[in-house]
């Protein structure tokens, strides 16, 4: 069986179109045509069929389901392809949300640099959900992740070296910033500026607000820690971040959490675990186990 047939189909199925998927794949629409007539060969059965009077293409029940295993096997391609592509450049990616890379990677750098390893790393950045799934499709080798419960994947393999509590932050010239501590349920009034979706700070801050039944208003969402705290900083809002967050800010004041049963931030060496290692990813990880396991 030819994997391009298989390409075919997939986006044949998707836009039900012969037309425009020779178009993006940059050939004829025969050959789209004659590749949908080998896999229905190889099956033994109907995989579409056109509706000259709708003008339509029908997906059969076979075709539906060999477009299940069509998008696992070429799923696995690619993810064979990024694997091999980064073996024989004997390179190695990892993926790197900024509070963890700002808080522990400098510390990892350092014993990479004496090691004579850092120039052949590459980093990926990003949120810690986004970074999950580059894991898994193999654009990241090795990833350090942040989660709020431990994570347990059957495609990913996590080693948690920390955990650390969220807190909350206000501008100096906020009227909290005179407290040091706070229940959650006491900023029901206040706006937010908070990380996008992709990063796991959410999960977090959502199961706080839905216990403490009030929907917050945010007013502006970021992918950079700094951008979060400089507009905290002009009083643009308040934050909810993990405690490792740079504090040495003289504009911005930390307020501990009283909540009981309060989230935690767990940080995590994660691998995927069908990716057979490199020699240098091996020494990667081992560094990455000596230096975070300290803390």
């Amino acid at each position: 069986m030819n994997t391009k047939d298989l390409a075919y189909f997939n986006q044949l199925i998707r836009v039900k179109n012969f037309s425009k998927v020779a178009q993006a794949f940059n050939v004829t629409q025969p050959t789209i045509t004659m590749a949908i007539k080998r896999l229905e060969a190889e099956f033994q059965t109907k995989l579409v069929l056109r509706d000259r009077i709708h003008n339509e293409l029908v997906v059969t029940a076979s075709g539906q389901q060999l477009a299940v295993h069509a998008q696992t096997v070429l799923r696995e391609l690619d993810l064979a392809h990024q694997e091999i592509t980064h073996l024989t450049q004997d390179r190695t990616v990892l993926g790197l949300p900024p509070i963890i890379e700002n808080y522990y990677f400098p510390r990892v750098a350092a014993h990479l640099q004496a090691q004579g390893m850092l120039a052949n790393l590459q980093t990926l950045e990003g949120g810690s959900v986004w970074l999950r799934n580059a894991l898994r499709d193999g654009r990241a080798d090795l990833a350090l992740l942040g989660s709020t419960e431990p994570l347990s994947y059957k495609t990913l393999v996590a080693e948690e070296f920390d955990r650390q509590p969220f807190n909350i932050f206000v501008a100096a010239t906020h009227p909290l910033a005179k407290r040091k501590r706070i229940y959650f349920s006491e900023l029901k009034g206040e706006k937010f500026v908070l990380f996008n979706s992709s990063f796991v700070h959410n999960t977090a801050f959502n199961t706080l607000t839905r216990r403490n039944h009030f929907r917050p208003e945010v007013v502006f969402r970021a992918n950079d820690t700094h951008v979060i705290m400089n507009l905290v900083a002009a009083n643009v809002g308040v934050t909810f971040l993990t405690d490792i967050v740079d504090q040495h800010r003289q504009d911005v004041v930390r307020l501990e959490l009283l909540d009981d049963e309060q989230p935690e931030f767990i940080s995590s060496i994660v691998t995927r675990t069908s990716h057979v290692l490199t020699p240098t990813q091996e020494q990667v990880l081992a560094v990455l186990r000596s230096t975070l396991g300290d803390d």
